[in-house]
């Protein structure tokens, strides 16, 4: 069944796949035969290129098709789309629907950080992906996982899970392409911080596609996601306005454990290191 195949790539060298201290898992992608260095990112519901790598892969640009998506930044932007008849990764074809021989790509003029692109939920919600964060490596066949967390699906390609942080229950969006994770405005609500309570914590602001984030940085006493438990962590808060979740996880908490992700079963499954 498609839905339960295997994303793999043989043997991914951890200096090439794993940029720190950025934390994103970049994968080889073939795209019309020439190579793009993607973000894993299970946090964008849409595969994106940027124009530079775009023009250099020689890729062709869809006359009739744009696509609009809203960033982490809150800035809705309109994107040209590049075509690509034919996509593999570590011999699997990659494909936004079964019945469709290519992909049709976002462009975007934003930098992703030397990154080519990402390779987001349209294309990843077809198979199950057993990543190991701190080995860099993506792997073949079915392990044992040690716990499961059940997942809900938003909308057709992003994942949802819940976690508790310092004893409230929050609905978090995994977030692969997220180097930090983020408390939104419905999470502060439900966390009850108020502006003022986060008014002395340090400010600090980040890249995202979308327009710049400014935020404030706020130490928590626990977070739990299943069987994981951090101590002490320091989150990312920003008022930014989001209806269908209180968190984005990110790689400062996903990076730090070996996981299946399983858009099929929607199971989180941690297995040991």
């Amino acid at each position: 069944m498609l839905g339960r195949r295997t994303l793999l790539v043989a043997a991914l060298a951890a200096p090439a796949a794993y940029a720190l201290p950025a934390r994103r898992i970049l994968v080889p992608v073939s795209l019309d035969g020439r190579l793009a260095n993607m973000v894993l990112d299970t946090g964008a519901e849409i595969s994106v290129l940027t124009l530079a790598a775009a023009l250099r892969l020689g890729l062709k640009f869809d006359p009739w098709v744009q696509t609009t998506m809203r960033g982490a930044g809150g800035r809705l932007e309109t994107h040209q789309n590049a075509d690509v008849t034919h996509a593999m990764f570590g011999g699997v074809r990659l494909f936004q629907r079964p019945e469709a021989r290519g992909l049709s790509l976002a462009v975007t003029r934003a930098s992703l950080g030397g990154a080519d692109g990402l390779l987001g939920g349209d294309i990843l919600r077809h198979f199950t992906l057993d990543v190991n964060f701190p080995a860099a490596t993506l792997s073949r066949g079915a392990i044992q996982t040690q716990a499961t967390v059940p997942l809900q699906r938003l909308w057709p390609d992003l994942l949802l899970a819940p976690v508790l942080l310092d004893g409230h229950p929050l609905i978090a969006l995994l977030d692969t392409g997220a180097t930090t994770s983020l408390i939104n405005a419905r999470g502060l609500h439900h966390l009850d911080l108020a502006p003022a309570a986060l008014a002395r914590d340090p400010a600090t602001t980040t890249a995202a596609l979308g327009g710049a984030l400014t935020g404030r940085l706020h130490r928590f006493n626990t977070l739990r996601l299943g069987p994981l438990v951090l101590a002490n962590p320091t989150i990312l808060t920003a008022p930014v306005p989001e209806p269908a979740f209180d968190v984005i996880l990110g790689m400062d908490v996903l990076g730090l454990q070996r996981v299946v992700i399983n858009y099929a079963s929607l199971t989180l499954g941690f297995a040991q290191i």
